[in-house]
């Protein structure tokens, strides 16, 4: 997986990152070494918009469905991308009918539904008269849900990275995807606020067959989700960005917020990367396992990569950020 190289300065312009970051952003980071001799290039990239909807996402055939759900094939069907939202649903896409505790998508399931482009449901059950596609599984379909995101994961065989913390999620995962595209990856991030179970299952799902890279986004509200979550993902980089008081109707007290955050930590392998803002004392102080590389990132001193300067720049009418990166190479 390719890395930022140091020292290198990059500029980046992109019209538009996700709906979360929706003025133009121009970002350029003079990145300056701290204990080598500047040899410092300038390599200026336009990269291209790859916010991955779910009508971007790789097509799954019906074998591939059956396989991922361990279910059984009733009604073959083409392949498709897949929704779990007959609201949104687009031409092409199987719907995955999903049983909650309030409502029962199953309930969802009529002839209109085809009418409107979907060639499939995978779930227990379909209405009568039902021509299209229909993959059957047994039980629970939330768990066929979370099995069919672990055959995802299990196929892809790239880099996936993680965004947890208190705020900024969705618009550092953006960033990062961005920043990587830069260097020529091909990456996918995961659509708009994806950061629960549904959403980062979904995530996984849509990854496309040749991207190199995936930055995800993960959201907890108790203790346990990110454990969870991170089982379901398996990050090769974890990144915790803030502990705030966010959730303390079950999480109590900030310690408790950065305890179900260092979940995001607790199983990483040897070779995984866990980064971590240095500049918040909570994050700051998760542990690592023994094994994974700890990066600081921040204003402190402290900070692997810190941040020296940053400045809000202004672009053909958009908005942007100016930043000065330097790397501790000690």
């Amino acid at each position: 997986m390719a890395a930022f190289p140091f020292p290198y300065t990059f500029s980046l312009t992109k019209p538009s990152i996700s709906k979360s970051l929706t003025t133009r952003h121009h970002v350029k980071l003079p990145v300056l070494p701290t204990t080598r001799k500047n040899t410092s290039k300038t390599c200026s990239c336009s990269a291209q918009n790859t916010r991955c909807a779910p009508s971007n996402s790789p097509l799954w055939t019906v074998t591939d469905i059956a396989q991922a759900v361990g279910g059984r094939v009733v009604k073959w069907g083409p392949p498709g991308t897949i929704s779990i939202d007959t609201r949104t649903i687009e031409p092409g896409q199987w719907f995955f009918a999903i049983t909650g505790e309030n409502v029962d998508a199953h309930d969802f399931i009529t002839l209109d539904l085809s009418k409107s482009g979907c060639v499939g449901v995978i779930g227990n059950r379909v209405c009568e008269n039902w021509e299209m596609g229909f993959v059957q599984v047994d039980g629970d379909t939330v768990s066929s849900l979370l099995k069919m995101a672990a055959f995802a994961r299990n196929r892809f065989v790239g880099k996936v990275i993680a965004v947890t913390g208190s705020v900024g999620k969705t618009s550092t995962k953006a960033m990062i995807a961005l920043a990587l595209e830069s260097l020529g990856s091909k990456v996918y991030h995961s659509y708009e606020h994806w950061n629960n179970t549904f959403g980062v299952s979904l995530s996984l799902i849509t990854i496309p067959r040749d991207a190199g890279i995936a930055v995800l986004e993960m959201g907890m509200n108790r203790k346990g989700q990110l454990l969870e979550l991170t089982r379901l993902g398996r990050p090769d980089i974890r990144v915790i960005l803030k502990v705030a008081t966010a959730h303390l109707e079950n999480l109590v007290s900030l310690e408790g917020v950065a305890m179900a955050k260092g979940e995001m930590f607790q199983e990483a392998k040897p070779g995984d990367i866990c980064v971590a803002n240095a500049d918040d004392p909570f994050v700051k102080s998760i542990p690592v396992p023994q094994g994974a590389r700890r990066v600081l990132f921040g204003r402190s001193l402290e900070s692997d990569v810190r941040l020296v300067a940053a400045e809000r720049v202004g672009s053909g009418g958009g908005v942007g950020v100016q930043v000065v990166l330097q790397k501790n190479t000690e």
